[in-house]
């Protein structure tokens, strides 16, 4: 329990002047900085001089009046005393009721402070849900245009074998010379160092290596990766994969982990 749950608890006791010892000691030092719990207790002062002044006065007993005419009408009896409701009565019953008012009130928060933190988790799950179909909708998408792209007529295959730090790396690339379209099917890769990502090269006619993306495997080790349209990727020479820097580099730099050469 936080301190201020601790004060509010307080407050109701402190206006039925319930409070003693240190609690008293501590709310009264509390409530000259917190406009909050001077609200709070203004409230339930409130609240118990309403209950105080409206309970009224307190009939007497059944049956009192026979009596009382019976006894007067007795010869040589003497009256017999009465006893008097104590006044004490209705400010007992007034605090009781006061009392029962902030037990009920501290249920009510108590009951509030539930629902909102389970209201808090329900939203977490409904955004860790919203992500995971997310994913499922991005990885559908990616299988989608593998499939049309080993599907189509003029789509080839080049085997990437894995070079020393990863030799035992496997890779597939899947072209089109047509679309330009290509994609990156690779297994046994290791999480790259930190800072770091695999990065994608095209090497054409002109023997320069073109950048076609950074990725980053699955736990698993294996990834799926649809390579920008690149020009050379219409008569590429080799495809190969680097450790680069994670917002990729211009030319590689890093050691080669993947590579294949167009057959």
């Amino acid at each position: 329990m936080s301190s201020m749950d601790r004060f509010r608890e307080l407050a109701p006791l402190a206006a039925l002047h319930a409070l003693d010892g240190q609690d008293l000691l501590d709310f009264r030092e509390h409530l000259q900085g917190c406009a909050e719990c001077q609200a709070e207790m203004a409230a339930y002062e409130e609240v118990a001089g309403r209950i105080g002044a409206s309970a009224g006065v307190v009939p007497p007993p059944a049956g009192l009046r026979d009596r009382v005419l019976a006894a007067a009408g007795a010869a040589g009896a003497a009256p017999r005393p009465t006893r008097a409701a104590p006044r004490w009565w209705p400010a007992a019953l007034a605090a009781a009721a006061v009392a029962g008012l902030a037990l009920g009130v501290l249920a009510t928060r108590t009951q509030l402070e539930r629902l909102r933190d389970r209201t808090v988790s329900l939203q977490r799950e409904v955004e860790r849900a919203q992500q995971e179909v997310a994913q499922l909708q991005e990885a559908l998408v990616e299988a989608r245009s593998v499939r049309d792209l080993v599907a189509h007529p003029e789509s080839r295959l080049t085997v990437l074998a894995g070079m020393n730090p990863s030799p035992a790396a496997r890779g597939r690339v899947i072209w089109n010379p047509a679309t330009l379209e290509a994609v990156l099917l690779a297994s046994g890769l290791g999480k790259a160092p930190p800072g770091q990502a695999y990065e994608i090269w095209v090497i054409g006619a002109s023997k320069r290596p073109v950048p076609a993306g950074v990725f980053q495997p699955g736990p698993d080790g294996r990834v799926v990766v649809s390579l920008p349209r690149v020009e050379d990727t219409a008569r590429p020479g080799t495809f190969a994969v680097s450790i680069e820097p994670a917002a990729g580099s211009a030319a590689p730099t890093g050691p080669i982990v993947l590579a294949g050469a167009v057959s």
